[in-house]
């Protein structure tokens, strides 16, 4: 095997799914027994959606939790076990729902053009699935196994993982992933020291059952804002078996170094209510704590960090586990062109290049929400589409990307732009007359043999150059030709004759803008000059490094 990761949660196992989907050797531990019991991470963005679908989650993902729709969906109320109105009311009191005040309508994230619609599913219904795909992939992934000890060299890593039945075995990796979350000691073992604002809050979740429909009264809710002399913070539905999850700050229930008191418990969920005439049921309760700490660079040598293990920050907005997911997407295909051998190892400093601006960035707006002043930060609001998927990179596995300034443009858009997310369009017709089927980026997702580029444009020359130009390099490209009703060269800014290079991971490379045809020779040298300074390529090389394992004591 490859690459090592270690952590279990939505992020590793996303890393683990990803690198084995990309044709990549990888062994998962997790030193918890079993995936998590608890509904957290519940909001699961349209960006990162489209990763799982690329994977093959999508269906699965709709039986597990609720779609995420506009609180004008009549879906809301004909199909209440299977779709969630993303509307945020302010209520005194779930009894008081006529006195509610919509404080949002997630217009702008539902507005994000995309081909799948984002999630409410927590990591107690995520994890097992993300597992199960994993391993499915051909991922090597054991729970109840946890890392003790790691030495790092510059030819990769030796750990020392202890197994579920006691005894310890060396395990020797190329690469090793840093997914073990926000108490994880991998960085600062590697000497990636960790800073920020330190705990902003500490709260406390009451998980429990109650038939709310005598409250409700079909009325439906993404989060529900209370505030009464009794209760103060959040409510939120968790399934459609009437499981729910009341939020407070953990004074409330004694302070967070306390054990819940049930009773005390009951009382808030009860002034929630605003009645005591519904049945309730606790089922779990636990502290938490609204951090923020960022790592002051995502890679040391052959260690990478993803996740909380990299940026740390209040769940406010829900970004926190998608941005962990989105690291390792961004990750895995980068690390599989350096296995594969068809990208320099220079290709892997640009990981730390785009992901750490947008941990950063990403790490203020969740402040904002939760409260911190924007003077303390020296950062403004943006729109939550720009942080969902409006984001731009800029590395050198990007050419032409717009000069210096933030990862989160002033404005949102997706125009195909170089370091920005492909543009969503529907697919053409087919060739039988009939509707197209998906969307353009889904022509992003791993061929037979894994990570590939994607050449879009407008006539068959571009098809023919690439086929060329990838026997050249040995670099898999696939191109497409999308001709009209595709609007692709308007929306993409190509031009008629022009193309757009598309990465592995659905970011646009390159952009090349022609009104007319070049000549082959012609486009032949500018794909290939593209490509060469993308991935820096070096001298064919075996880069395998097998993981062996021997019995320690």
């Amino acid at each position: 095997m490859t690459v090592l990761v270690v952590g279990g949660g939505p992020t590793g196992l996303a890393t683990a799914l990803f690198l084995a989907r990309a044709g990549v050797a990888v062994l998962l531990v997790e030193r918890r027994p079993h995936t998590s019991t608890l509904p957290r991470a519940t909001h699961v963005s349209r960006r990162t959606m489209e990763l799982l679908r690329e994977a093959g989650l999508q269906e699965a993902m709709a039986a597990a939790g609720f779609e995420v729709v506009g609180g004008d969906d009549p879906r809301v109320f004909t199909e209440p076990d299977r779709v969630l109105p993303r509307t945020v009311v302010g209520v005194p009191s779930l009894s008081a729902l006529d006195a509610a005040e919509v404080l949002e309508t997630g217009e702008e994230e539902l507005s994000v053009p995309g081909p799948c619609p984002p999630f409410w599913c927590g990591q107690h219904r995520t994890e097992p699935l993300l597992r199960e795909a994993a391993g499915r992939a051909g991922a090597d992934v054991r729970f109840g196994e946890e890392l003790t000890g790691l030495s790092v060299g510059p030819e990769g890593v030796v750990a020392r993982i202890r197994r579920a039945d006691g005894r310890s075995v060396t395990v020797t990796a190329r690469y090793l992933v840093a997914a073990d979350g926000a108490h994880g000691w991998i960085p600062e073992a590697v000497g990636i020291a960790r800073a920020g604002l330190g705990t902003i809050a500490c709260r406390t979740t009451i998980l429990f059952r109650a038939d709310l429909t005598p409250l409700l009264k079909g009325r439906r809710f993404f989060m529900s804002m209370i505030e009464n002399p009794g209760f103060s913070g959040a409510v939120m539905q968790l399934d459609a078996d009437h499981w729910w999850a009341a939020a407070v700050e953990s004074e409330a229930v004694g302070g967070p170094g306390r054990e819940p008191d049930p009773v005390r418990c009951l009382e808030l969920v009860r002034a929630a209510l605003g009645t005591d005439d519904i049945p309730v049921e606790l089922t779990a309760t636990f502290h938490w704590q609204a951090r923020h700490r960022i790592a002051e660079r995502y890679r040391e040598g052959p260690v990478f960090l993803v996740g909380d293990a990299a940026h740390l920050h209040p769940p406010a907005g829900g970004y926190g586990s998608n941005a962990g997911i989105q690291d390792a997407h961004n990750l895995a295909w980068k690390l599989a062109a350096v296995v594969h051998g068809w990208a320099g190892a220079a290709l892997l400093d640009s990981y730390d290049a785009e992901r750490r601006p947008v941990g950063v960035a990403t790490a203020e707006q969740a402040l904002l929400l939760d409260g911190v002043p924007g003077e303390r930060l020296g950062a403004e609001a943006r729109d939550p589409r720009t942080i969902i998927m409006g984001y731009r990179y800029r590395s050198s596995a990007v050419i032409g990307a717009a000069g210096p300034g933030s990862s989160f443009p002033d404005t949102f858009e997706l125009s195909g732009a170089p370091g920005t997310r492909l543009p969503h369009l529907p697919l053409a017709p087919g060739p039988d007359g009939g509707p197209g089927q998906g969307s353009v980026l889904d022509l992003c997702a791993p061929g037979v043999f894994g990570p590939r580029f994607l050449l879009l444009g407008g006539d068959e020359g571009w098809s023919r150059t690439a086929a060329e130009v990838a026997g050249e390099l040995a670099v898999p490209v696939t191109a497409r030709v999308l001709r009209p009703p595709v609007p692709f060269d308007q929306v993409c800014g190509t031009g008629p004759a022009g193309a757009l290079l598309v990465r592995p991971d659905g970011f646009v490379a390159w952009r090349c803008t022609a009104a007319e045809p070049l000549t082959g020779a012609r486009r032949h040298h500018v794909l290939a000059t593209a490509l060469r300074e993308i991935l820096r390529p070096v001298a064919a090389r075996t880069d395998t490094h097998p993981l062996t394992s021997r019995s320690g004591r």
